[in-house]
């Protein structure tokens, strides 16, 4: 469930407002980062965006008008609630409610455990409350035929006579002994997948190569540099380390953070990232056939798909062809493979064409 907010400055409330919505589409990011900065707001590290008004299907996040929040912090609950069911979004606001919460701090950490409490809100079918109730004590799921043996009424019945329930303008919530849990510090946002990116890289800092950050590729250069800097970079530098990734499998057997850099491993991603099924099996086909070693050169096998042909059986091989594990591949461009996957493809080609005329 998405929402919009209207943000300002509370220590310049002559720059204006901007409304802003959650999560912030990507390829909207830089373009609102920067309106933001425009406005002297939108810090990645300082809670400097003054909630002016929120319009939001959480009636609970209101609590936040008037506050001062961290756009990322806004934007990181958005995430975490646009993944939300519909039984959990309630069990988010009733919680929410019962432990008076309204700092976007607590928000966060509260939706990594509003799972674990009950709510009912219909007490005229005590055995769906029951069975519920009975789920969600077991972590969310059940054998079918455990379920269905459970009495879902006496289950309900004991709930309600425990006298644990707290009522709330979203249904009497029982918290289950479910403790708000500091899984979020205030600085690094723990690592999350709204949607699944082509890779996902932990940045790692410290004497104790502790996660400070979370990276999802491909992203906008705004997004790497707000990322490092609210993972507190230092001097020392940082290390680091692919977690998952949705690449060709022959990609990822090429790529490596020790031998690629960041702006490098993005850039690829977001060329791989439009293909469909048949482009990267092709893509992974010339992997196979040109070897390469870099990131950067994977990327320009990629941008340069149409000049090769892929069919899962050999047929007339030439010079620049090989069979793969993926099938037959061959290449026809008219640069060799290795000036190919140059950074500058266009200058080799000047550099042989200028010795071939010696």
């Amino acid at each position: 469930m998405k929402y919009q907010a209207v943000l300002g400055s509370k220590a310049l409330p002559g720059v204006g407002q901007i409304t802003v919505p959650f999560p912030i589409p990507d390829s909207e990011y830089d373009h609102i980062i920067g309106m933001m900065e425009n406005m002297s707001i939108g810090s990645p590290t300082v809670q400097d965006c003054w909630v002016l008004e929120l319009d939001s299907p959480y009636p609970i996040l209101n609590r936040l008008v008037s506050q001062c929040v961290n756009v990322d912090e806004l934007d990181y609950l958005a995430k975490r609630l646009d993944s939300f069911s519909e039984g959990e979004n309630i069990k988010f606001e009733a919680m929410a409610s019962k432990l008076h919460l309204s700092d976007i701090k607590d928000f966060i950490n509260l939706t990594f455990c509003c799972q674990r409490a009950t709510v009912i809100i219909d007490f005229s079918n005590l055995d769906q409350a029951g069975k519920k109730h009975s789920l969600t004590v077991n972590g969310g799921s059940m054998p079918s035929d455990e379920y269905d043996q459970v009495d879902g009424r006496a289950v309900a019945l004991d709930l309600i006579q425990s006298g644990t329930g707290v009522v709330t303008p979203y249904g009497v919530v029982y918290d289950n002994g479910m403790k708000l849990e500091q899984i979020y510090d205030g600085r690094h946002f723990p690592a999350y997948l709204c949607e699944m990116p082509q890779m996902m890289i932990e940045i790692k800092s410290g004497p104790k190569d502790k996660t400070t950050g979370c990276l999802y590729l491909p992203c906008s250069d705004k997004q790497i540099q707000r990322t490092l800097e609210r993972a507190g970079i230092g001097p020392e530098g940082y290390r680091m380390e692919i977690t998952m990734d949705e690449l060709p499998p022959q990609v990822s057997a090429v790529v490596s953070v020790t031998r690629d850099g960041l702006d490098d491993l993005n850039a690829l991603c977001r060329v791989i990232e439009p293909l469909d099924t048949e482009q990267r099996e092709k893509l992974g086909a010339a992997v196979l056939l040109a070897q390469p070693t870099y990131a950067s050169e994977v990327r320009q096998l990629a941008e340069s798909l149409d000049q090769f042909d892929f069919v899962p059986k050999p047929s007339n091989p030439d010079a620049d062809c090989a069979i793969t594990d993926l099938g037959y591949v061959s290449y026809h461009g008219s640069l060799t493979l290795e000036a190919l996957m140059m950074d500058d493809p266009a200058e080799q080609y000047r550099q042989e064409q200028g010795m071939g005329g010696i």
